[in-house]
């Protein structure tokens, strides 16, 4: 959703035509005996004025003019006198060309109504700035924050710094959610090197440079083709949208308001929300046999295994169609032998209870360590278990159990397990991509995950690490068709990247543009620091607003985070249906011994997002509950 607008002056919200800098050029450079042209001068309109006077001045026809009408003074200094004159012509004509543009009444009624912030930069001085401010107010017009390169080490236009800290003078950590308008070529790249929503406005600006009574005298053709050319520009400098009138802003933010209410955020521990250019992929249709797609099922295959911090010397990557659990089933009934080999299952949630319905599903000998849902998988707990029972040949923990979000300390159990000759499974199905796993360090056998998880692809397949030498030894183990493991990885192997059954085209070509968008954003750790301040931010926030961890804090993964119901009539489903019409879907709880919902943190999820959570659940909390909150 769009929070704050900023805005250009001259030729955007005041001085139809931008016609005061023009007229304060044209004249300080004729006090000097320069003719210099309005085309020389528009070219540059949106940079801060001394820079500009110093771009015009690099004009061979304005530094031969300069050089033949004052020998002795150096261009150096006559930059500065022709800045000074600037400063005393513009004062001359900014209270004539200070009136609001057509639209912007509307538009400021809009804005606040929708408590949109708003704030401007400009390439004019504080001086002159100040002017126009008293100007603009009388008018209605008083934006919260105005920004001039004084402010910024005299950093202005294209560079982003202006936009940059009227940001942070309204708290707002994403520039995604907010617009920069202006009429230049310089407005439009300052908003794009700020992140922000860059919109061109076409209509009385620098671009058309008419006043309004002269392009009204315009005939329609030579209006449209007025707009036509200052469009073009505009755009090709990056817009990423075209305005004519001021006034348009305001469809315009519904429309961006509307998409953003149509697809809510998913803070779920999978499927999670996924990018723009991920959820495109999938737009295009794909062959299972086709070499490209085979070539590509390698990469996949490749990258995971990378991701794993492993070599695919010792490691591979089996891709299983079907969700996570279809991946877990394939390992435990393909990893464990029909004879002679028992199963040790550690559970402290719903998705070790679902290894212990498989495990009875396919007939496998298994032995179970319960530990409770608020607490982590200890080695102790596990050793002990091992030593009264010396026939276990397997162990299997879930690394992340999103029933809580509680992180169980794999780095410590596994390579425990593996000094035994143990063979390891790991659930990493919320955590991998998301928290850093190195394979190779725990000398871990199978580590199972799926598409829709950390990596941020969609569903539609598992994907199982598995140690190699480990993997060779499992054939004739499976005790299902599809879910044969071994016979999986054989035939990725055997036929170049070859699915054994039709595969989920589409999210794998989802999933091959995650990884890309993965390594964008600067790998694992990156993902896990970005997951992590979303947790705080939300652990914190929530604490101040009354509601209860379900754990610990040192067991808390980056993952989900599951909070108690703050009173005994608390109706989730009431909570929950506010949150959704307002862009938002979390979970219920799984806690079995109290009540409780689960918020995740992974996914294309920002800390400003969060936040924008946090506000509602705030005035839920207030308003619906009428409990008092925190400060």
């Amino acid at each position: 959703m769009i929070e704050a607008i900023v805005l250009d002056w001259a030729g955007t919200t005041v001085d139809y035509g931008s016609r005061a800098p023009i007229i304060a050029f044209k004249n300080a450079f004729a006090h000097f005996s320069i003719d210099l042209s309005e085309e020389t001068i528009r070219q540059d309109v949106g940079l801060d004025k001394l820079t500009h006077v110093r771009k015009m001045l690099q004009e061979p026809e304005v530094s031969s003019s300069w050089e033949a009408n004052h020998p002795a003074i150096p261009l150096a200094k006559a930059a500065e006198e022709i800045y000074a004159q600037f400063q005393v012509e513009i004062n001359k004509v900014l209270a004539d060309t200070a009136q609001l543009k057509p639209g912007m009444t509307d538009f400021i009624k809009f804005a606040n109504t929708h408590h949109i912030q708003l704030a401007t930069t400009t390439g004019y001085n504080q001086a002159m700035l100040n002017q126009i401010l008293t100007l603009a107010a009388k008018q209605g017009y008083n934006p919260a924050y105005n920004i001039t390169s004084e402010q910024t080490n005299h950093v202005g236009r294209p560079n982003s710094d202006m936009v940059d800290l009227a940001l942070k003078k309204m708290n707002i950590s994403d520039p995604a959610h907010v617009i920069k308008v202006g009429d230049t070529v310089n407005d439009i790249l300052e908003g794009k090197n700020a992140g922000t929503i860059s919109i061109g406005v076409v209509d009385g600006g620098n671009l058309i440079g008419l006043s309004q009574q002269e392009f009204n005298h315009l005939d329609i053709g030579e209006r449209d083709r007025c707009h036509a050319k200052a469009a073009a520009i505009l755009k090709e400098a990056g817009a990423d949208e075209i305005i004519n009138n001021i006034a348009d802003l305001i469809p315009l933010i519904e429309s961006i308001d509307d998409q953003q209410h149509e697809i809510p955020l998913l803070l779920t521990p999978g499927p999670l929300t996924t990018s723009r250019t991920v959820k495109e992929t999938m737009l295009i249709d794909h062959g299972t046999w086709d070499d490209d797609y085979k070539e590509l099922t390698q990469w996949v295959r490749h990258e995971l295994v990378a991701i794993g911090n492993a070599s695919e010397d010792n490691y591979t990557a089996v891709l299983m169609q079907g969700s996570g659990s279809f991946g877990v089933e394939a390992t435990l009934g393909t990893a464990i032998p029909k004879q002679n080999a028992t199963l040790l299952i550690a559970a402290n949630g719903a998705y070790g209870e679902r290894m212990i319905e498989i495990a009875d599903y396919l007939a496998i000998p298994h032995i179970v360590l319960q530990v409770p849902e608020d607490q982590a998988v200890t080695l102790a707990a596990v050793e002990e278990t091992l030593a009264a029972h010396p026939e276990v040949t397997h162990f299997a923990v879930v690394h992340c159990e999103t029933t809580t979000g509680i992180l169980n300390p794999i780095e410590a159990i596994i390579p425990a397990l593996a000094d035994k000759s143990i063979i390891t499974i790991v659930d990493a199905m919320s955590s991998f991509g998301g928290v850093p796993i190195d394979l190779e360090k725990l000398h871990v056998d199978y580590l199972i995950t799926s598409s829709n998880k950390c990596v941020q692809g969609v569903p539609g397949f598992s994907i199982v690490l598995a140690k190699k030498t480990t993997l060779q030894e499992t054939e004739g183990n499976a005790r299902s068709l599809a879910l044969d493991l071994y016979q999986q990885y054989r035939t990725f192997e055997d036929h170049d990247g070859k699915w054994r059954f039709t595969s989920p085209t589409h999210g794998v070509y989802a999933f091959a543009e995650a990884l890309r968008e993965l390594e964008q954003e600067g790998g694992v750790t990156a993902r896990t620091h970005r997951y992590h301040t979303n947790e705080t931010l939300l652990q914190e926030g929530m604490q101040k607003l009354g509601y209860e961890l379900v754990i610990n804090q040192n067991v808390q993964s980056p993952i989900i985070t599951s909070f108690k119901y703050p009173t005994t009539s608390f109706n989730f489903r009431a909570f929950y249906e506010y949150l959704k019409e307002r862009g938002f879907i979390i979970y219920p709880g799984k806690v079995s011994k109290c009540d409780s919902f689960r918020i995740g943190n992974i996914g294309e999820v920002s800390a400003d997002d969060i936040n924008r959570l946090l506000n509602l659940i705030k005035t839920y909390t207030k308003e619906k509950l009428q409990l008092p909150i925190g400060s």
